[in-house]
């Protein structure tokens, strides 16, 4: 059984729970390690299902307290379904939403972040660039600097917008990632004839760090500029074309 369809298993079973009242709402969800065990399935596929109950607003996270369950029948709000077997028309969509939201808090970050914003920016890089070849790894610290990026404009606005649309959002970096590795394993340097390991992953690599290099010069409009190219590159590099209305 592949990682989605454990996670989709996980997470219909404590969706269903919450909504037979097993876990009722203002009470907390067994911890991750718990759960891990009882499903048999690891830490990673556990936070996954988590996403996905927090996206249809049926739990909440609180730090220090784990998740707490705050509804016990699905959000009927707004939904932005990113299906299984998302083709490129789904992913462009993504992308082309990714480029407009994330741009824009990049700029308001370079405005707005502090000290220690940027330095816990610098950290999740550091830790990225550490795991460039682990793809799980690499997931989980890419994700985390867009989400210090949208902390970072104090507009909460951006933070919750990201959160609530968090399992599309890994949905269409877990498509990247898996991209930049397929085309790594077969990677040649055009003059030397040899495989290069790791090539794409350091260029989106340093996609990033000029993205966070704006942000820690206070420039808004380059931290635009460079958090629109990154996005537009992964679409370009999943051939998504989402570059008509550039």
């Amino acid at each position: 059984m592949n990682r989605r369809t454990l996670t989709s298993r996980v997470a219909d079973t404590l969706t269903e729970r919450i909504r037979k009242g097993v876990y009722p709402v203002g009470s907390k969800l067994p911890s991750g390690r718990l759960l891990a065990e009882e499903f048999s399935v690891s830490a990673a596929v556990i936070r996954e299902a988590t996403e996905s109950l927090r996206a249809k607003g049926l739990i909440e996270s609180r730090q220090g307290s784990g998740c707490m369950v705050r509804a016990a029948v699905v959000d009927a709000g707004f939904q932005l379904a990113l299906p299984p077997d998302a083709g490129k028309l789904a992913l462009r969509h993504i992308y082309e939403l990714r480029c407009e939201i994330e741009s824009g808090a990049a700029c308001l970050a370079a405005q707005h972040a502090t000290a220690a914003e940027i330095a816990a920016m610098q950290g999740i890089l550091a830790r990225l660039e550490k795991y460039l070849q682990v793809p799980g790894k690499a997931l989980q610290w890419d994700l985390a600097f867009h989400k210090a990026i949208a902390k970072a404009t104090h507009n909460p606005q951006y933070a919750q917008l990201l959160q609530y649309l968090n399992e599309q959002w890994r949905g269409s970096v877990q498509a990247a990632r898996r991209h930049t590795a397929a085309v790594d394993r077969g990677d040649t340097d055009a003059r030397a004839g040899a495989a290069v390991p790791g090539r794409l992953a350091r260029q989106v690599h340093k996609e990033h760090v000029a993205v966070l290099d704006a942000i820690r010069r206070r420039d808004p409009a380059a931290a635009r500029a460079a958090a629109r190219a990154h996005l537009l590159g992964a679409s370009r590099r999943l051939g998504l074309d989402a570059t008509e209305n550039e």
